[in-house]
């Protein structure tokens, strides 16, 4: 639900260096407070936005310091207008009374921030549904893409088991990502293996390419082969939001060491040819602002030695990292998946860390086909979807650029794990 759906506006009352508006929600009043310099750079009017793509026009040098609101006003019940002193190089500034509340800087206090779900059952989803007639079933694609966003794990089963069929299920959503392996991987065990998961031994809990900047956002595992004879090699979920909050129940001050002390992760080897030289430093638990959870950076496999710190950081650090480990592995934090030939896991990579099981395939084998969405790609496309199911009788529902106010879609808030500091 946005802020503007959930709030009920009553008044405003202009304060000279500053703006209250007073609204009510569940028969409570709050006053939300804007000030003069948050208002004139979200002018809304012609004035300080291109019409034909949204972006805004404002000069900063043209914007005083000492910046007063002269008198405020509503117009045809939607709009405010506010009205500059003398020395703003501006006369007025529109803002509509809806993008005002979904906004508001002060709406934190309201608990309007970035939000999951959790849930202790796995969601499916036909594959064979997201098609009608060989036509495009965008509902049924928003349900799958929405059940993602929020609770960041779910399997679409019925897939065809065909190499590279994982490709037209992805693109449905985005073009894949390009990593050093490639757009799509093979996970099978390799004689002489590249990395770890291209063996059958087990794999330590871990987010994939955690080594890059920005690792990989969503990740999909499309079982073509799992025979009944191979022993093992379940797939295992935590979900790293969960324990990370636990983590700072428990142990409040290891919590903070792992929120300040970067680790060191990086990966160095041939890959076909190509030598790979990656290291980047951040981490475990990145906090935003108002210290939310916005991220869990966890590869023990990936980690090189800490860099730049004290004797006493490095003390602290290990202390922290080690009792960490031990609720990554706490089996109640565990959810394992022996996926079936033709189901394909989808999960957010930056917010629930997976491991494996080892195996033994004596007689059998176990294939499966990987690839990548950034982050980026995947949640633009939920809110795209969104605001197409929502607007699919409006005659203008194409007619969107830069000042759309993203706020009015319910899920431009869901928390990603993408380092987002909202």
């Amino acid at each position: 639900m946005s802020a503007s759906e959930s709030l009920n506006f009553i008044n405003l009352t202009n304060k000279v260096d500053h703006l209250e508006v007073l609204v009510s929600q569940n028969q409570t009043e709050k006053v939300l407070e804007f000030e003069p310099h948050w208002l004139r750079f979200n002018c809304q009017s012609d004035k300080s936005r291109e019409p034909s793509t949204g972006e805004r026009t404002i000069t900063i040098n043209n914007v005083p310091k000492d910046l007063k609101i002269k008198c405020a006003m509503i117009e045809n019940d939607e709009l405010i207008r506010i009205v500059w002193n003398d020395l703003s190089n501006q006369s007025d500034s529109l803002i509509p009374i809806e993008f005002l509340l979904n906004n508001s800087p002060s709406l934190s206090d309201i608990d309007f921030n970035k939000h999951y779900l959790t849930s202790n059952k796995i969601f499916y989803f036909d594959y064979n549904s997201f098609f009608t007639s060989q036509i495009r079933n965008d509902d049924k694609i928003f349900d799958w893409l929405k059940s993602l966003a929020e609770y960041g794990l779910c399997i679409v089963k019925n897939v065809p088991t065909k190499e590279n069929m994982l490709r037209n299920l992805v693109e449905m959503i985005a073009p894949l990502h390009r990593t050093i392996y490639g757009e799509m991987f093979d996970v099978r065990i390799d004689v002489n293996p590249l990395n770890l998961a291209f063996s059958a031994s087990p794999l330590e809990f871990h987010n994939d390419l955690i080594y890059y900047e920005s690792p990989p956002g969503i990740q999909f595992l499309h079982c073509l082969k799992f025979d009944e004879s191979v022993v093992g090699g379940e797939t295992l979920f935590v979900d790293g939001f969960q324990i990370a909050e636990k983590f700072r129940q428990q142990h409040p001050k290891l919590f903070d060491v792992l929120t300040k002390i970067p680790a060191s992760f990086q990966k160095t080897h041939d890959y076909q040819g190509r030598k790979i030289f990656i290291q980047y430093s951040k981490p475990h638990i990145v906090v935003n602002h108002r210290q939310k959870i916005i991220g869990v950076n966890w590869a023990p496999a990936n980690e090189g030695p800490l860099r730049n710190c004290t004797k006493e950081e490095i003390k602290a650090y290990y202390e922290a990292y080690l009792e960490f480990n031990k609720l990554v592995y706490d089996k109640s934090n565990i959810t394992a998946i022996r996926l079936n030939p033709g189901e394909v896991v989808c999960f957010n990579n930056r917010r629930f860390i997976h491991s494996r099981n080892g195996f033994k395939q004596a007689k059998g084998s176990r294939h499966f086909q990987g690839c990548y969405l950034t982050m980026e790609e995947f949640k633009s496309e939920v809110l795209a979807l969104e605001y197409k199911v929502n607007n699919r009788n409006n005659e203008q529902n194409d007619e969107i650029n830069q000042a759309y106010d993203i706020c009015r879609l319910k899920l431009w808030n869901v928390n990603v794990a993408n380092n987002d500091y909202y």
